[in-house]
């Protein structure tokens, strides 16, 4: 009896173990199940919790499964519209592999070897130096670079083909903008330009055309002013001093508007790129018009990097450096300062500040500093002085800045314009590229 009533204690002791154990189990099953659920479930679309867990998972299965099916075919769906659109479209990876590109892309890059099963580099589909830097630039750029200079992320460039052959050469005008997705990934979109440069090729010649037949008459005119200077009375000069002024002023305005016109056409900048030292060239632009700040006793200097050797046209941006000069000193007040700091902006860009502590901008003009023909607020209208000797750089068309930033452009920069936070006067900041 003691022998059964000791196995019956055991038995008892092993089941109440056996069916705690298993009870833990469920409990512990039940709660990993619960938590998958809970992640299933949408915020918006909760099971109904009196149903049985096991019968809840399966139906959050079912609308997974719908939804994960609805989601293939929105992605199909978009790839359809993609494939058909009428612009270019490629994706590229972190390393700049091709994911895929539609028949458009492949046509306007002459994309022949590209196969959708397998990945290729870029630069082995399409050969073109300048898509290539635009990528890596765009790569490099930060959020809030990206967003406070929407046209830094496009690229308009002469794309040539059929480079086997040098004679056989062909090049087509194309523009491309460049999107940062997630994990490292690029969208690209690229579209024809070629009608654009050609209509405005030709609109730049007919208004080459027009300020040809305009600057004639102005000149004889200017040489009859010159000729009546010298004849007229004493009471009368003045006269001939006005139509002189007024003349010559419309000489260079009609000359700088056919200058603004060539560089907003892309197949007529031309620019003559070579290896420039910038803190030289800004040494020498300062020194040409240091007489003219001198009558206000205006001082410069110049911080950061002690040399820098940029690929730029050195006449182009001789023109920039001229009107930014020519701008600041005509602005800054009696003794006066201005300032130029370069530093470099990682591996592959450089940041140029220029600025003065002259009257600076108002928040009405700021948007439109750049537009052609803006003159903007009447303080920052006023004439120089008497005393002052301003040569034929001094523009005063209120085009001078437009043609300062299509020449930045054009050496795919960009600049921007404010208040200098300490001085309140104007402050430009310019990126150019530096590879």
């Amino acid at each position: 009896m003691l022998f059964l009533a000791i196995f019956i204690s055991t038995v008892s002791g092993l089941l109440v173990g056996a069916g705690s154990c298993y009870i833990w189990r469920e409990s512990v099953i039940k709660q990993q199940l619960q938590q998958i659920l809970s992640v299933m479930e949408s915020a918006v679309d909760r099971e109904d919790i009196s149903l049985p867990i096991v019968s809840q998972l399966r139906r959050r299965a079912i609308i997974s499964q719908n939804q994960q099916a609805q989601l293939q075919q929105q992605l199909f769906g978009w790839q359809s519209l993609l494939e058909e659109a009428p612009i270019g479209y490629l994706q590229l990876d972190a390393d700049n592999q091709v994911l895929w590109c539609n028949q458009t892309a492949q046509y306007l890059l002459q994309i022949n070897k590209w196969d959708a099963g397998k990945t290729s580099l870029l630069l082995e589909l399409v050969r073109s130096y300048e898509l290539d830097r635009f990528i890596d630039r765009i790569r490099s750029q930060s959020d809030a670079e990206r967003r406070s200079d929407r046209g830094a992320n496009q690229l308009i460039w002469q794309f040539h083909f059929g480079y086997q052959e040098a004679a056989d050469s062909q090049s087509i005008w194309l523009k491309a903008n460049a999107i940062p997705l997630a994990d490292g990934e690029m969208a690209i979109f690229v579209e024809s330009w070629q009608d654009r440069v050609d209509t405005a090729t030709a609109q730049e010649r007919w208004l080459g055309d027009l300020a040809h037949e305009i600057r004639t008459p102005l000149t004889s005119i200017y040489l009859l002013a010159e000729t009546l200077q010298a004849k007229v009375t004493p009471n009368l000069t003045r006269w001939a001093d006005r139509i002189l002024k007024e003349t010559n002023r419309s000489i260079d305005l009609v000359q700088h508007f056919s200058e603004l016109s060539r560089l907003e056409t892309p197949g007529t900048q031309n620019l003559r790129l070579g290896s420039v030292d910038l803190v030289r060239l800004i040494d020498d632009v300062w020194h040409t018009l240091a007489p003219i700040a001198a009558q206000k006793q205006i001082e410069f200097s110049c911080t950061g990097l002690p040399q820098l050797v940029l690929e730029i046209d050195p006449a182009r941006f001789t023109q920039v450096l001229i009107n930014l000069f020519d701008n600041s000193i005509k602005y800054c007040p009696d003794r006066g300062h201005i300032s130029i700091d370069i530093h470099l902006l990682g591996a592959n860009r450089v940041e140029i500040d220029f600025w003065d502590d002259g009257s600076g901008f108002t928040h009405t003009d700021l948007p439109h500093i750049f537009d052609r023909l803006y003159r903007g607020d009447v303080s920052r209208q006023r004439l120089p002085t008497n005393n002052s000797n301003f040569d034929a750089h001094t523009t005063g068309s209120g085009l001078g800045l437009a043609i300062v930033r299509r020449i930045i452009l054009a050496h795919q920069g960009s600049i921007v314009a404010n208040n200098h936070p300490t001085t309140g006067g104007a402050w430009f900041k310019i990126i150019l590229p530096n590879d």
